[in-house]
C-alpha cells in the first residue's frame, strides 16, 4: 500500500494545503502551475470615458463643466465618486474666484452661500 502525496502548497495561515497531490506534480489541482496564472492576472478595472475639459475662465464656463460632469454622470460613463470630486473642484473654484473679489471690494463673503442652488437656478430652463 503506498503513501498518498499531500499538496506541498502553504496556506496564508502558514499551514499545509494537506489536500491529495495530483500525479506527477507536488501540488493539487487546485495549486498546481496550471491554476497559478488565472490568480496571478488581476481584474481589470472598468475604464471611464473622459470628459472634455475646457479651461475655466469664468462662472459659465464653470457651469458648463458642471452640466458636463452632470450629464457623464447620468449617462453612465463616469463613477459617482469621479463625478462628486470634480464637482467639489468646481465648487471650490468657484468660492475661491469670489473671496478674491469679495477681498477686492470689503470683505463682503457670504458663508450661506449655496453652490448648488445657485448651479441649479442658473442651469434650469427658462420659464415660458
Amino acid at each position: 500500500m503506498s503513501a498518498v502525496k499531500t499538496c506541498r502548497h502553504l496556506m496564508p495561515t502558514g499551514r499545509n494545503c494537506n489536500s491529495p497531490a495530483m500525479r506527477g506534480s507536488p501540488y493539487c489541482y487546485f495549486h498546481g502551475p496550471q491554476k497559478a496564472s488565472r490568480r496571478a492576472s488581476p481584474k481589470p478595472k472598468s475604464a471611464e470615458h473622459e470628459i472634455e475639459f475646457e479651461p475655466l475662465a469664468d462662472e459659465g464656463s464653470v457651469a458648463c463643466m458642471a452640466n458636463r460632469i452632470v450629464h457623464a454622470l447620468a449617462e453612465n460613463r463616469i463613477s459617482t465618486g469621479r463625478a462628486a470630486v470634480m464637482l467639489q473642484g468646481l465648487q471650490t473654484t468657484l468660492a475661491s474666484w469670489r473671496m478674491s473679489a469679495s477681498d477686492a471690494r470689503e470683505n463682503d463673503f457670504d458663508p450661506e452661500y449655496n453652490f448648488a442652488e445657485a448651479l441649479r437656478a442658473r442651469l434650469a430652463p427658462p420659464d415660458l
